[in-house]
């Protein structure tokens, strides 16, 4: 993998104390690499038991991969299947996730809970505050960091995630654009004036060639802001083409694609369990905290239909929001799941047709990487 700029803030400590042994991550810890447990797929009662899965001593001398992504569309088993990789191959857990890095927000976010991490350390998990922007570039330098810090103590990184910029960012080389800080604060506040965004949109409009912006960009305010800053400190708009720098990926990624059929019960059940487990009062907590004005933090999935339901919107029961929620996050999903099958064309795609397991699926990818003669790139699995 190529060498990642580095990009610090004043935060760096807070999200870098997860690159150290025993860093915590978020509340209730993440466990020490010495925590770690052989991975044992799990067996239904009643069923035969599995073949082993395939240790690290298994895998061909000096060709396993010391960089693994796991990716897909949100309920997608991404995070179990991350943590049974990395007990089966000595590995710490790196989120490439755009919101589970804030704090509070575990409930909404779908953060790991401990149990969950088998004393697995994971990193980039609620380590900055709500206040604090979030993109592309500022992943990036956290995540190389971790990954470094982790290839020194002798492990392997397991991204895990649906980001699906951010993965592309790391897996092929995307060139860091400048950044700073206080110009981001300046043009976050022109926002909040009246008719501020249409200037800056404007702005942006004026320094292009043919005047014309993408509408993906100019439907985005977060987007916005961050070509406008572009312009400013470069003197051009960001190319909204801009292609990565390699046309491979720098490490196996395995993404897991369920078909919508799978998905959409997941993701209503999961819902519901969300708010029995307090995502109303975790997000009216936050809404005091100043939630609603953040730059990035707000656009979390359900977090605004919940601060309509709470300021007394027509989703009056919390059936209707529930139902709202669900209804918002399937159509998410479907949106991650086109992204990932165009947009990574260097993956190794996991077709899904009916409910599966993380063990199932971490046994699929380590029978892969334990293959000599398995291809790396763009092939198909399929699981029944």
């Amino acid at each position: 993998m190529g060498v990642l700029l580095a990009y610090a803030t004043e935060f760096r400590l807070s999200c870098d104390a997860a690159a150290r042994p025993g860093g915590r991550s978020s509340p209730g810890g993440s466990g020490t690499p010495d925590a770690r447990q052989p991975f044992r797929p799990q067996t239904p009662h009643g069923a035969k038991d599995p073949a082993r899965a395939p240790r690290r001593a298994d895998l061909p001398r000096g060709e396993g991969p010391d960089v693994i992504a796991v990716l897909g569309p949100t309920c997608s088993w991404k995070s179990g299947t991350a943590v049974c990789l990395a007990q089966a191959l000595g590995g710490e857990v790196v989120s490439c996730d755009s919101m589970q890095v804030y704090r509070g927000m575990e409930i909404g976010t779908a953060v790991p809970s401990p149990e969950e991490r088998r004393g697995v350390p994971h990193h980039l998990l609620g380590c900055l505050p709500i206040s604090v922007p979030y993109d592309v570039h500022g992943f990036l330098g956290r995540a190389d960091r971790c990954i470094q810090a982790i290839r020194g103590r002798g492990g392997v990184a397991i991204l895990a995630g649906g980001s699906g910029l951010y993965a592309k960012a790391i897996a092929y080389g995307l060139t860091l654009l400048p950044a700073d800080r206080d110009l981001a604060a300046s043009l976050q506040q022109q926002t909040r004036e009246p008719g501020g965004l249409e200037r800056l949109l404007a702005e942006l409009r004026d320094a292009s060639l043919d005047h014309a912006v993408p509408p993906h960009m100019a439907r985005n305010p977060r987007r916005i802001l961050r070509a406008v800053e572009i312009l400013r400190l470069t003197g051009q708009p960001p190319d909204p083409h801009r292609t990565p720098t390699q046309r491979t990926p720098a490490f196996p990624q395995f993404v897991i694609l369920p078909d919508m059929d799978v998905l959409r019960p997941r993701i209503r059940l999961r819902t519901r369990r969300m708010l029995a487990a307090g995502w109303i009062d975790e997000t009216r907590h936050l809404i005091q905290q100043g939630l609603l004005h953040t730059p990035t933090a707000r656009q979390a999935l359900g977090y605004g239909d919940i601060a309509d339901f709470l300021a007394g919107s027509n989703t009056a029961t919390l059936e209707t929001l529930e139902d709202a929620i669900a209804r918002r996050t399937v159509r998410f999903a479907r949106r991650q799941r086109t992204w990932f099958e165009h947009q990574h064309p260097g993956a190794i795609r996991i077709h899904v047709h009916a409910s599966t397991s993380p063990d199932t699926l971490a046994n699929h990818i380590l029978d892969t990487l334990a293959n000599p003669h398995a291809p790396m790139r763009g092939d198909d699995i399929t699981i029944p």
